[in-house]
């Protein structure tokens, strides 16, 4: 259940501190989150190696991460309280947190309603639920398949806010989305959108800039466009308005009573 992700074309195979690209998209939804959790009991499904779990210690009263590869759960476990666990099948007694938070975890998942009928059984009456998982309109599934093969199934806006409505009174999307400003993303398959819709030079000239040192790099992309080669934690935004074509679908849900 770890979030697996798919091979990384040739920017994410860049050195380590090139590689943050990914680290930093998901990072934002960590800190996006916050918000919402602070002061309570929060259970993370697929923690992976827990740096999402150093994040919500800053505000939360207690933090526990399930995930189900045992490698990722050996580092996870110098972050915070971890245990091995499915999603589909979680290793606690009903109503026992008050929010459950899980990024880019169900679209890897057969039974996908199991899985969210577990987490609102754990959930308090009051408790929330925060998830991310790719959106199907950026992504384009080909016959329903999506073209990740370590994806089963991405959801559409409607078809994420009617799954999740079978089990959360409220059902609350946003799309995740890099700031306009800058005109060049650093992912692998954003970058050939963009160049298939008449941005390619944008993107050549990115990936020339990527290959030279770090400090060099950023100079020239602040000449070009004003904005560093790799987005911060900052740079995302989390909006209403962006969720039909966001590549990354945020949903907030309130369990209230079903």
């Amino acid at each position: 259940m770890s979030r697996v992700k798919a091979e990384p074309g040739p920017v994410e195979r860049q050195s380590a501190e090139r590689r943050s690209a990914w680290w930093t998209v998901h990072v934002a939804r960590y800190r996006h989150a916050l918000q919402f959790v602070e002061g309570h009991r929060v259970l993370d499904i697929a923690c992976g190696t827990g740096y999402g779990l150093s994040v919500l210690r800053e505000r939360v009263s207690a933090v526990v991460g399930v995930d189900f590869d045992i490698t990722a759960i050996a580092d996870a476990k110098t972050r915070a309280n971890v245990l091995l666990g499915d999603g589909r099948k979680l290793p606690f007694r009903n109503a026992c947190f008050d929010a459950v938070v899980s990024f880019e975890t169900i679209e890897h998942m057969d039974n996908r309603d199991r899985f969210v009928s577990e987490i609102a059984r754990v959930l308090t009456d009051s408790g929330i639920l925060i998830l991310s998982t790719p959106n199907a309109n950026h992504t384009k599934p080909i016959d329903g398949r999506p073209t990740n093969p370590f994806h089963i199934h991405e959801y559409t806006p409607d078809e994420l806010s009617s799954e999740l409505g079978k089990h959360f009174v409220s059902v609350q999307l946003m799309g995740q989305v890099l700031d306009s400003n800058f005109r060049v993303p650093p992912l692998w398959d954003e970058q050939e959108a963009l160049a298939a819709n008449g941005g390619r030079s944008r993107v050549l000239a990115w990936r020339a800039l990527a290959k030279l040192p770090q400090r060099v790099g950023n100079a020239g992309s602040r000449w070009f466009w004003r904005h560093p080669l790799f987005p911060s934690v900052k740079d995302y935004r989390f909006l209403e308005a962006e969720v039909e074509e966001a590549p990354v679908l945020f949903a907030l849900c309130r369990r209230g009573s079903v």
